[in-house]
């Protein structure tokens, strides 16, 4: 029963004397009784005057009016008409010689026939007494339980409307961070995308395993994955045309378990332990790669969860499509716009033209590995001013042969001088040091009295050299 539920009344409840009304001959024995010590009075003490002749009103009217007031039409007509009987009868006990005429003339009938409608008339009242309480206390229980039952649905529309507040919060709250999240993915470094996915989907669907594979010729290979406890046996390669990858990579479209119950290899796809399957597209509808959701809460296995997945999807195809672009663009530029140094890709492939020229013709050549110190010390704002500032440097003290690039490390440089032995390279690197430090910088976050740090690594070339890779590890081991 709710707080707002009212006990239900009935009659009986309101009736002082529930276990009479539970007898059904209650009425006849309440008339008999009460007639019976009448009598018994009337035997006792006016025997002289028996059926209490002379007594106005008359004691029968004591037994007669109570019960017809009690318990309505049949117990007022039962005792009015025993009473008039007994009426009767003691009359002809108290005069015994009088004829039956005489005992029953209209006279003599007046009180008896008073008694019987005197009970109906009353006991007639007290039934519509009785069915309008009767009408009246339905009535209430009707009330009652309407008033029950309103509140009840009120009390699940309040929870319902707080939880649907909740809902849109958390919705609105949800799709607002993963916008947050989604930023992560702006990397143009391909390798940093995966892993952001991956949190988002652990983060935003409450993904238990997860994982994403790119497409490398006719192959997903892993390239991030997510199962803390270990207990989803995840493959590191992938058949692009089985399973539900199949469906996913065919069809361009997310692909979730429950939508292939219908399938006549559901117990193979099942098996398979991918949840909901997304194919990472770019903009020309290509294949990508997939991303996987292997284990979900069963709350969260909803319609919602897959639309969210599919946005997830194609942010994650976007940002791998503009990686790869950004990274196209970059392998095809020999050059640093801002800097002026060459990229890493150029300074491989000068370096081995350069390496075989000096191997042939026994010439000199000297690399200089040039690296700022606790480059991640130095505020972001200023980190590229740094790096422009020492690209000038080596424009103005470096030769139109020297030549000078960007490592994979934006900290580092290397500095090719063909036609140059050791000792010319370092004295071409002490120079280069001295002109940074007459600048005197202070970058560091962590010390502002403290100055720019550079460190540098010089080798040259042997004949006994078979790769150019030797010189860029002499060169970076001896950095000091």
């Amino acid at each position: 029963m709710t707080e707002n539920a009212q006990p239900t009344l009935t009659a009986a409840d309101t009736n002082p004397t529930p276990v009479l009304l539970k007898l059904p001959k209650s009425e006849y024995t309440g008339s008999i009784l009460g007639l019976a010590v009448l009598v018994a009075i009337n035997f006792l003490w006016f025997s002289d005057r028996l059926g209490f002749s002379g007594f106005s009103p008359h004691p029968f009217w004591l037994v007669v009016l109570p019960m017809a007031a009690r318990y309505g039409f049949k117990a007022g007509a039962t005792s009015g008409l025993l009473a008039g009987l007994l009426l009767l009868g003691l009359q002809q006990l108290d005069r015994p010689h009088q004829s039956w005429r005489t005992l029953l003339a209209l006279s003599n009938l007046t009180l008896p026939i008073l008694f019987v409608g005197g009970g109906i008339l009353l006991g007639e009242i007290r039934e519509a007494q009785k069915k309008r309480y009767q009408t009246l206390v339905d009535a209430f229980n009707h009330l009652t339980s309407t008033h029950a039952d309103l509140g009840q649905r009120y009390d699940a529309l309040s929870r319902a409307k707080q939880e649907l507040d909740t809902h849109i919060i958390s919705q609105e709250q949800t799709l607002t961070t993963v916008y947050e999240a989604a930023k992560g993915l702006k990397s143009l470094d391909e390798e940093d995308i995966f892993p952001a996915v991956v949190e988002i989907m652990v983060d935003f669907l409450a993904a238990e395993a997860c994982s994403v594979y790119v497409l490398t010729e006719d192959r997903l290979v892993l390239a991030a994955g997510h199962d803390p406890e270990g207990e989803f046996k995840r493959r590191n390669e992938l058949i692009v045309d089985e399973g539900m990858v199949a469906e996913a990579v065919t069809s361009r479209q997310t692909v979730s378990l429950n939508a292939l119950t219908p399938s006549t290899n559901f117990t193979d796809l099942a098996a398979e332990g991918i949840v909901i399957c997304v194919p990472l597209l770019n903009s020309k509808n290509q294949v990508l790669g997939v991303l996987n959701i292997e284990r979900l809460p069963f709350i969260k296995f909803n319609p919602q969860t897959v639309r969210l997945a599919s946005i997830i999807g194609e942010w994650c195809g976007s940002a791998i499509e503009n990686a790869r672009t950004y990274q196209d663009t970059r392998d095809k530029n020999i050059s640093d716009d801002i800097t002026g140094a060459y990229t890493y890709t150029y300074f491989l492939k000068r370096l081995q033209e350069e390496f075989m020229r000096a191997r042939r013709y026994s010439q000199e050549m000297s690399l200089i590995a040039f690296e700022i110190a606790d480059f991640q010390k130095i505020d972001k704002g200023h980190q590229q001013d740094i790096l422009t500032v020492v690209s000038l440097v080596f424009k103005n003290k470096l030769r139109a042969v020297d030549l000078f690039f960007h490592d994979h490390d934006a900290s580092r440089y290397f500095i090719l001088l063909p036609g140059t032995p050791r000792a010319g390279a370092q004295v071409a690197n002490q120079k280069m040091i001295e002109e940074i430090n007459a600048f005197k910088f202070r970058p560091y976050t962590d010390n502002d009295e403290r100055a720019l740090a550079i460190r540098t690594g010089t080798t040259a070339f042997a004949q006994t050299m078979q790769q150019p890779d030797e010189m860029i590890t002499q060169a970076v081991n001896e950095i000091q």
